[in-house]
């Protein structure tokens, strides 16, 4: 019996880590096929493909350059490495394409956002948790006063132009984008708003105005994230998938633990197409196509290419499966260790119990222990 006990906590770290190690490997092919479908229409992306190329860049870069080497699996190791090789060889293609097309006018405007790479977990390093979650009333009609086109002025005051220095917050932008009663693309427009302003190195601005206002960025963060993962489950159960992958890609960025459940890799796993991209088409409910009064609808613009695949949401889900990834892996080194002090320590008791009963039984001693084992 002792022998089957031993044996079974020795597996039973070796499975975990197995069963870690497998869904580590699913996710990096799930991101290899996105990436090669990408390549291989290099030069019909779009700003917003191009935004999540840059996210990806800087995540497997920071990944490549920080390895836990003493927990992450040689293959997966490489894997990395192959993988921001890719994507670091997409984005030089794509960016190309785009400042060469005369015709551009949109990246021209957006050309700052899309000219780095992003290291969006440097910025928020920390893990984040829901404490009590507020109850917010049911989301009422969207905003009549929300315009795509200010929401897109106001990314680029943070980004700059050649009229307006970087970093500009104006009362306008400020207002639009700290509304509290917005819902859906709104919401998380707003929340890419207040990333984008901290990680392009607006923080100080960004206070000072939030300041003014009584308030601060991170409780408009956490009200505005604790709302979005409010809405989640309807979203999903209206099959709105587009703004669902937006969603969870907003609360990943700021790197909240409720967005990183492993239901939610399942659903981007089983919405991938075969050749790598997102078929949003075929997704998104009948009433909702075609809506030219659907505020918001997406994050900057999208185009359908190969008749299916949607570039908006391929984009986002590039975004989700790379910050995944780097959960998973930056999940891996407290588990372990975790695991394997907790196992080794029952081993080793066990193992001392077997020895001393080997002992007895061997050298005719305690001869009353011998007697009540019998």
């Amino acid at each position: 019996m002792w022998r089957y006990v031993a044996l079974l906590l020795l597996l039973t770290p070796s499975l975990y880590n197995a069963n870690k190690f497998s869904e580590i490997r699913e996710t990096c092919l799930a991101l290899d096929d996105l990436v090669s479908w990408a390549k291989a229409h290099h030069y019909l992306l779009i700003v917003d493909f191009l935004f999540g190329i840059r996210v990806a860049q800087g995540e497997l870069e920071m990944l490549c350059q920080n390895p836990q080497s003493y927990t992450w699996s040689l293959d997966i190791l490489t894997q990395i490495h192959l993988l921001k090789n890719k994507v670091d060889r997409l984005a030089s293609l794509a960016f190309y394409d785009m400042q060469n097309d005369t015709d551009n006018d949109y990246f021209k405007k957006f050309q700052r956002l899309v000219d780095t790479k992003y290291y969006i977990s440097s910025h928020y390093s920390t893990e984040r948790r829901f404490g009590s979650i507020p109850r917010f009333p049911d989301p009422i009609e969207q905003d009549p006063t929300f315009s795509e086109q200010q929401s897109d002025g106001c990314m680029r005051e943070i980004l700059g132009t050649e009229e307006t220095p970087a970093c500009t917050i104006s009362r306008k932008c400020y207002k639009q984008m700290t509304n509290r009663e917005s819902e859906d693309y709104q919401l998380t427009h707003q929340l890419l708003y207040l990333i984008l302003a901290q990680v392009r190195g607006c923080s100080k601005e960004l206070a000072r105005v939030t300041l003014i206002q009584d308030t601060s960025v991170i409780e408009l963060e956490t009200t505005f994230t604790a709302k979005i993962f409010q809405r989640l489950p309807s979203i999903l159960d209206s099959g709105r998938y587009d703004l669902f992958t937006e969603m969870v890609m907003i609360g990943q960025m700021l790197n909240y633990r409720e967005f990183y459940r492993s239901k939610i890799l399942e659903l981007l796993m089983l919405w991938q197409d075969s050749t790598g991209c997102y078929n949003d088409d075929t997704l998104t409910p009948p009433d909702l196509k075609n809506q030219t009064n659907y505020i918001g609808r997406k994050l900057f613009a999208d185009e359908i290419i190969d008749d299916s695949c949607s570039e908006h949401m391929t984009a986002l889900a590039l975004i989700v499966l790379t910050l995944t990834l780097r959960h998973q892996l930056h999940s891996l080194p407290q588990e372990l260790v975790t695991w394997s002090f907790a196992n080794l320590t029952l081993i080793s008791l066990c193992g001392l119990v077997l020895v001393g009963l080997v002992v007895c039984f061997k050298k005719r001693r305690f001869r009353i222990l011998r007697h009540f084992l019998a």
